[in-house]
């Protein structure tokens, strides 16, 4: 019984899953179909990251405004209130929906926000290493001194180009940044639509009309 009971219980949950993909797919078609490629204007200062705005579409409170404003302080506004954009993309999967704004954010997968300089410090030579040996094991005081000698030579040589190296990683640190900073405040935004479990089947497009309107207006096409 219970090995029939549980072949059962696959069945249908197989069977569920056959019915939603479906339905899913034909939602973002529709929604694609009727969103994609209008213009809106903003009514609110978008994040210039694919992070975006979330608004939790079936709470009382759908935008977590402590979330937004640490977004917008951390990437700055890619979009500004009174801008008008492009709908670019919408995107439906399980539980939320993506309504992507003149390209939907820096910092998806195609894009390069690494900010680093990968040039290493040089390390001790080997020379460095074995005077510094010859130096400890030394008892006579002369030759120690000229040993001494050269081990500060290396030793100073190292530092400098380490210092070198110091600056120069940090200048194209920065140039990095500037660049990152730059894309992200030309790359849009996006809002995305959560729901608790999964995206309503029968979702409309003026559901999301509706669910946008605090946020943004839809121009005339």
């Amino acid at each position: 019984m219970r090995t029939l009971s549980i072949s059962v219980l696959a069945v249908a949950t197989a069977s569920l899953l056959a019915l939603a993909t479906p339905a899913l797919a034909q939602n973002e078609a529709a929604l694609r179909e009727d969103l994609e490629g209008r213009r809106v204007r903003l009514k609110i200062d978008m994040p210039g990251s694919q992070e975006g705005v979330n608004l939790q579409l079936d709470s009382r409170r759908p935008m977590n405004y402590p979330e937004y404003g640490s977004r917008l302080k951390r990437y700055g506004a890619a979009l500004r209130k009174g801008d008008t954009a492009t709908v670019t993309l919408i995107k439906v999967n399980k539980d939320l929906i993506e309504f992507q704004l003149d390209g939907g954010g820096f910092g998806t997968f195609l894009d390069n926000t690494d900010t680093s300089a990968n040039i290493p410090s040089v390390d001790k030579s080997k020379r460095e290493k074995e005077l510094e040996r010859l130096v400890k094991d030394e008892e006579d005081s002369r030759r120690r001194a000229r040993l001494n000698e050269e081990l500060d030579d290396l030793r100073h040589r190292r530092e400098r180009e380490n210092r070198r190296i110091a600056v120069e990683r940090a200048r194209i640190e920065e140039a990095k940044r500037e660049r990152v900073a730059e894309q992200r405040l030309n790359g849009g935004s996006r809002f995305n639509l959560r729901f608790d479990g999964a995206v309503p089947r029968n979702l409309t497009t003026e559901d999301i009309m509706d669910a946008l309107s605090e946020h943004l207006t839809f121009l005339r096409r």
